[in-house]
């Protein structure tokens, strides 16, 4: 999967048209084979532009601060990618006219090793959902399965598991790299971070960990399209989709099978209503 003389092409006659002020790809390191977001913002630098299996990073994250707002924004999105733009597109935080959408069908990316990440050889949707034009040949869509983790994680009991994740939060250094990271974390200041507030706790211990990580993946829960940028980030590798994975099955199981960001106006599952939803909840 080798696109990077097609996108050179594409972001060179976008500008030439005055299509767009700024592309949203990526660039090799300098360094080693890995690949970094870049921001391109003219003709004579998509020389730069690269695109292959290493190109691993949801570009989407970059349509939230202040270096695309109010301009015309070119980028590339995979399936996952996309996902998370049909959700900034359905919740006003980006304007699709304002947008140009290279669309990728894609084959999966590699880690640092070479190997397919775990969310490429589970996606249902490896092609762009949403595009001005699509590279690569479609896949078909692939049919939803319980993350291997989560089924582990399941197998545990109760106070096992909470053993599992308290020595997770253990390593969390609070840095909030994470949500940074996370094209859907958008709000200008989030709660967990809000010292007037009563759920505030700054402090790098366990405890504050704990409640920073679950107020954000509950956030997450019906939103989160398993792009791992989070994870990426992440200093100490925390494996953070085990959160978001836990929520998108509870979320299928009972929510008619709702997963996030395939529908443009699909909002997340905790913004709908239906008959159909369960109430064994209720008292």
């Amino acid at each position: 999967m080798d696109y990077t003389k097609q996108i050179q092409e594409i972001v060179a006659k976008l500008f030439a048209e005055d299509k767009i002020d700024v592309f949203a790809g990526y660039r090799m390191t300098g360094f080693d084979e890995n690949q970094v977001p870049v921001l391109i913002q003219s003709s004579g630098e998509v020389s730069r532009l690269v695109f292959n299996d290493k190109s691993v990073f949801n570009l989407c994250n970059y349509l939230k601060y202040d270096h695309t707002r109010n301009k015309r924004v070119g980028l590339v999105v995979k399936g996952c990618d996309s996902r998370s733009l049909n959700l900034l597109l359905t919740e006003g935080q980006v304007k699709r006219e304002r947008l140009y959408i290279v669309g990728i069908a894609c084959d999966g990316v590699v880690d640092e090793q070479g190997n397919k990440m775990q969310n490429c050889e589970e996606c249902m949707f490896p092609d762009a959902l949403v595009y001005d034009e699509l590279l690569g040949t479609q896949h078909p869509e692939g049919k939803y399965k319980v993350n291997s983790d989560i089924k582990e994680l399941a197998s545990k009991g109760l106070v096992e598991r909470r053993a599992y994740f308290e020595e997770i939060f253990e390593s969390c250094i609070r840095c909030n790299a994470c949500r940074h990271s996370c094209p859907l974390c958008y709000c200008t200041k989030c709660c967990i971070d809000q010292e007037t507030s009563k759920l505030y706790n700054g402090a790098n211990n366990t405890s504050s960990a704990f409640h920073a990580l679950m107020t954000w993946s509950l956030h997450l829960a019906g939103r989160c399209v398993d792009c791992r940028n989070c994870e990426k980030a992440c200093p100490s590798h925390l494996p953070l989709h085990l959160l978001h994975k836990w929520n998108e099955r509870v979320i299928y199981e009972n929510f008619q099978e709702h997963l996030s960001g395939v529908k443009e106006g699909d909002r997340g599952a905790f913004y709908k209503y239906s008959l159909q939803d369960p109430d064994d909840f209720i008292m």
